[in-house]
């Protein structure tokens, strides 16, 4: 894009062959270690909702519209994964997203005291990420599940009229799983997750957000059935929050859903339990059919 407003003058030039190679190298040296080296070129498409150009009013001064000029976005990304007994991984990775498809918001030139959201694409996304992931038995009625990814993320993009994009972030998350096995078939899980202040979208600097669930089960009609009584986002602190800088338009935002919620599930078990699942096959179609949902 050369405008961060298309018009119908605008010329749309698409090309349908393309190429999207492959591949990954293996090496286990020993019983202990095992490295593994990938490459892969990826395209993600925009969905038909994103390239509606009919405007959606959200409020009295602000609404949302698709952008039929938007192109697919591509990734290059480079991944090494080292694995310590099956167990200890740690994952370093590194990804170029070209003409990535973001959300941007920007002043209604029509009227200056409205505001509208809609899809571009952002030239250059950098991403350098690195996972640390583990399951460890602590005890024989404790075992836990830790991951921790730590990563570097610009983005870059000019549209003209001194609306620039160039932002940067240092940030990491982390999710963490406690499961207890109780007596008499009860078990006890607790989880929580971690995200530092981070970027989202093209020009959204997001405050950091947390959440602690929990759940309790108990096996049933000789291990067949199980009662699940779980609670989500306990302390409710799933909220998020942050501010965009676009042109000379500056925004605060922030907002919340029903994120706390209490469940209870029962399930049972009929027929053999020795046959084996079928396996999960998946077609080309999934893409097109994720394309064609709406938000």
């Amino acid at each position: 894009l050369t405008s961060a407003f298309p018009t119908e003058e605008d010329y749309v030039e698409r090309n349908y062959l393309d190429f999207f190679p492959s591949g990954g190298i293996t090496y286990t040296p020993n019983q202990k270690h095992s490295f593994q080296l990938s490459y892969s070129r990826r395209i993600n498409r925009p969905s038909y909702q994103d390239l509606n150009p009919f405007k959606s009013q959200l409020d009295e001064l602000t609404f949302e519209k698709g952008n039929a000029f938007l192109q697919p976005e591509y990734a290059n990304n480079i991944q090494l994964t080292h694995s310590y007994n099956y167990r200890l991984n740690t994952t370093l990775s590194f990804s170029h997203t070209t003409d990535l498809i973001t959300r941007i918001t920007d002043i209604d030139e029509e009227n200056p005291d409205a505001s509208f959201i809609t899809w571009l694409n952002l030239a250059d996304q950098y991403n350098y990420s690195i996972n640390f992931s583990a399951p460890i038995s602590i005890t024989e009625w404790w075992s836990s599940y830790s991951s921790l990814t730590g990563y570097y993320t610009h983005n870059e993009a000019d549209y003209g009229d001194g609306k620039i994009v160039d932002l940067d972030a240092y940030a990491f998350n982390l999710y963490s799983q406690q499961t207890f096995r109780l007596p008499k078939d009860f078990s006890l899980e607790l989880s929580g997750w971690y995200n530092s202040p981070s970027i989202w979208g093209g020009t959204f600097e997001m405050e950091s957000q947390w959440s602690i669930d929990a759940g309790v089960q108990k096996k049933v009609f000789q291990g067949r059935g199980n009662i699940k009584l779980s609670v989500s986002d306990i302390f409710r602190t799933t909220e998020w929050r942050g501010t965009s800088i676009f042109g000379d338009l500056f925004m605060e935002a922030s907002g919340a859903w029903d994120s706390r919620r209490v469940r209870l599930n029962f399930s049972y078990l009929f027929g053999n339990t020795q046959v084996k699942g079928a396996r999960n096959r998946k077609t080309g179609m999934e893409d097109e059919s994720r394309r064609i949902k709406t938000d």
